[in-house]
């Protein structure tokens, strides 16, 4: 089926009436595909009045939910991957990522995060110079480090800064992630520095777990859990690794990194504490 001459309004509700139209060929209710899906009632009843485009994960797991054949999910996709919603990303879609435009949605529509950072400062807090320190070491030319650092200096912007309803940080820092001179021992400094400027922000909580805390539920990687407005929608685990974005939603995988991001925080130093971790290690430099 030819979806050309749609415009994203128009797909939107037609990749809707076509996920109503699997759920109910295979005899499941809304309830049972919000429960399949780990999404809430309302969220697949907008999805289906086409008044919310599903995510790209969201339409994978309603297609297998619903057994869609080879040929069906292929254009489900595709015409998921049509629908054009703007965003303040939408400027910055040259430069930015295909794996990172799904999460940059969600995290638009999340209410907090909470995340735990292990290699580097979370890409939420940093400055423009350890911003661009970092993104230097994937090689990309002048131009697109610029539009890169313009676009993560925005979603920071964006996501932290609004005057309404900003979103809501905790973030876990372990202390690796403070000792690597990412852009050298400057820009390092500065970049601690900024740290405790971020503190002093009300919707922004930082804890470090130092060394000497010893081993912990999370040496295998960082990890983001998102929360949205909406207390019956579930929330999503992202992991970003080499391999690949991962995203869970499942509630066995929800209790699991909950328990794993509530025990960093309770092994971590508290705020004044990590305040003051941050002030001796700035005058250490």
């Amino acid at each position: 089926m030819s979806t050309t001459s749609r415009g994203s309004a128009g797909k939107r509700r037609l990749l809707g009436e076509h996920l109503r139209a699997l759920r109910e060929s295979s005899g499941l209710t809304i309830v049972q595909a919000g429960e399949g899906i780990g999404r809430s009632n309302p969220t697949i009843s907008r999805i289906e009045t086409g008044r919310r485009t599903p995510l790209l994960i969201e339409v994978k797991a309603l297609a297998e939910l619903y057994s869609a054949d080879e040929e069906t999910t292929a254009f489900l996709l595709k015409l998921q991957s049509e629908i054009k919603d703007e965003g303040w990303w939408d400027a910055y879609k040259d430069v930015m990522p295909a794996s990172l435009a799904n999460y940059i949605q969600m995290e638009a529509e999340a209410a907090s995060l909470k995340v735990f950072a292990l290699a580097a400062v979370h890409s939420l807090l940093r400055t423009e110079d350890y911003l661009r320190a970092v993104l230097r070491a994937t090689s990309p030319s002048a131009k697109v480090l610029d539009r890169l650092t313009a676009f993560h200096l925005e979603r920071q912007r964006q996501c932290l800064l609004q005057p309404e309803n900003p979103l809501e940080l905790i973030a876990v820092l372990d202390e690796a992630s403070l000792r690597r001179e990412v852009g050298g021992r400057s820009v390092l400094k500065a970049q601690l520095e900024h740290l405790l400027q971020c503190m002093d922000a009300p919707n922004i909580t930082v804890q470090i777990l130092p060394y000497d805390k010893g081993a912990h539920g999370a040496l295998s990687g960082s990890f983001t859990i998102l929360d949205f407005p909406d207390p019956s929608e579930p929330s999503v685990a992202y992991v970003d690794s080499p391999g690949g974005n991962l995203y869970l939603q499942k509630s066995p995988d929800m209790r699991r990194f909950e328990k794993t991001h509530a025990g960093l925080r309770g092994s971590a130093l508290d705020e004044p504490a990590s305040e003051r971790w941050l002030r001796d290690a700035i005058k250490e430099m």
